[in-house]
């Protein structure tokens, strides 16, 4: 069986992949490095999953993939747009790529969701997430955990950082919310036990947790006291939740993109619900010899690796919006209205020339385009409207740097998005002028097709 594995660098990628290496697995890792396995049953496969066109080709032969991936974490040098529809996008496109390549099952590890007033991005995202990869025909098994134990699992790693670097522990309101815990060996059982059941379970989503339920300033007193640390804690209810997720980031080190989501989430509790089991698992590892091995660095896993050419820094940008879709419309008639819009919203400033499959933005203060368009006859279909960024003053010559439309399974919203934008003016200027009239240029648009959407509904 091959097994393909997105999130492959990660926490559980690695101590999944480890244990997978230890049984008859074929294993293909996803990664947005160049790397090269020195283990006969790893093959590393390079793959942006912002690209749907990466995402079919790495999946290619494989029996099962695993969904392991979020986007708290920026991969170019700009990102405007938030996480969650960062998020959708990457679901998206692995949910068609596992149904263009036949995969027979995907397996996702999500959080667990408190259902009801769920005001957490976070939590809000990874549910949406499971509902996208639901949408679409390969059967979908989803895991969700509450705070995963282990070395280098990165809210272990801020528990352990603020128990290390702060003898005095203030203890918000939100610590007094119930939470649960899993061991990463579980974790990885569970998944290893789901690949290999041959019929697999129906669909569904499974809470995975230790029975033992915290509150989540019990467990940091639990772990400070079991690995022989004094620290002293105070309840000091009265400290706002902002102020609570800016001094964790200091505290920490983390950046504010993956500490402000967590904490946001934090606001919940997250308990398991008994009804929602997965009936798979009854024995789980002992929550004081978890915080014992996961408190350890050296029980970190590393991955066989001959040799890892990095990510290089870049000056690329990725500007993803959310916006809403005119009931009925196809994406080819929200790009042909988009085109149509700007230039009446720019006025005499701009005009679209056409050329076949050739879109040139043309002003009158330079002979040359702004930008040049191509439209992709390949790479478009009924649910997405593709266009490569081929050139322009504006813009660095790049083959992968596109302008894309795609509809959300639930034709409830639509994703305008730009990918790999390298752009031609110097970063500082560009940063401050063309990036701030894009995202301008975008609510404007939104506005427009809920205009449209208004009058429609009104006649």
């Amino acid at each position: 069986m091959k097994v393909a594995v997105s999130g492959s660098t990660g926490f559980v990628g690695k101590h999944l992949i480890s244990a997978m290496i230890e049984r008859d697995f074929n294993i293909i890792g996803l990664t947005r490095s160049h790397s090269i396995s020195s283990n006969s049953k790893l093959e590393f496969r390079t793959c942006d999953l912002y690209s749907l066109l990466d995402a079919e080709r790495s999946l290619e032969g494989c029996d099962v993939a695993i969904y392991l991936v979020h986007s708290m974490n920026p991969s170019v040098r700009l990102s405007q747009g938030t996480f969650i529809d960062f998020d959708f996008l990457l679901a998206d496109n692995f949910a068609k790529a596992c149904e263009r390549n036949k995969i027979k099952r995907i397996i996702y590890v999500s959080g667990i969701v408190p259902f009801g007033n769920l005001t957490s991005a976070h939590l809000k995202s990874r549910y949406e997430v499971e509902k996208t990869l639901l949408k679409h025909k390969t059967p979908l098994t989803t895991f969700r955990t509450g705070i995963v134990l282990g070395p280098e699992g990165s809210s272990f790693d801020m528990i352990r950082k603020i128990i290390n670097r702060l003898p005095i522990i203030l203890l918000p309101r939100w610590t007094l919310n119930k939470i649960q815990v899993l061991s990463i060996k579980d974790l990885v059982d569970a998944i290893l036990l789901e690949i290999e059941k041959n019929d697999g379970v129906d669909d569904g989503s499974f809470d995975l947790a230790h029975p033992k339920v915290f509150r989540y300033a019990g467990l940091v007193k639990k772990i400070s006291r079991k690995v022989g640390k004094k620290n002293i804690f105070i309840k000091f209810p009265i400290i706002p939740s902002f102020v609570s997720k800016h001094w964790i980031s200091a505290i920490t080190g983390h950046p504010r993109s993956l500490v402000f989501p967590l904490v946001e989430s934090l606001k919940h509790s997250m308990v398991a619900d008994k009804e929602r089991l997965w009936p798979f698992k009854k024995d789980f590892e002992p929550v004081d010899s978890s915080i014992l091995w996961s408190w350890n660095k050296k029980n970190a896993v590393p991955l066989p690796v001959s040799s890892k050419t990095p990510v290089p820094f870049n000056r690329l940008v990725r500007s993803v919006q959310r916006l809403p879709v005119p009931e009925g419309w196809s994406m080819k008639e929200v790009a042909l209205e988009y085109m149509k819009w700007l230039e009446t919203f720019f006025g005499p400033l701009l005009k679209i020339k056409r050329d076949g499959d050739l879109l040139y933005f043309c002003t009158y203060f330079f002979k040359s385009p702004l930008l040049t368009l191509e439209f992709s006859r390949e790479r478009t279909f009924e649910t997405r409207e593709l266009f490569y960024i081929v050139g322009g003053v504006l813009a660095r010559k790049r083959k992968d740097a596109r302008l894309e439309f795609r509809e959300s399974p639930e034709r409830d919203f639509f994703i305008a998005a730009i990918h790999n934008y390298n752009p031609s003016l110097p970063w500082y200027i560009y940063r401050y002028t063309q990036a701030l009239v894009h995202s301008y240029v975008m609510r404007k648009f939104g506005d427009h097709l809920r205009g449209l959407s208004s009058k429609r509904r009104e006649g």
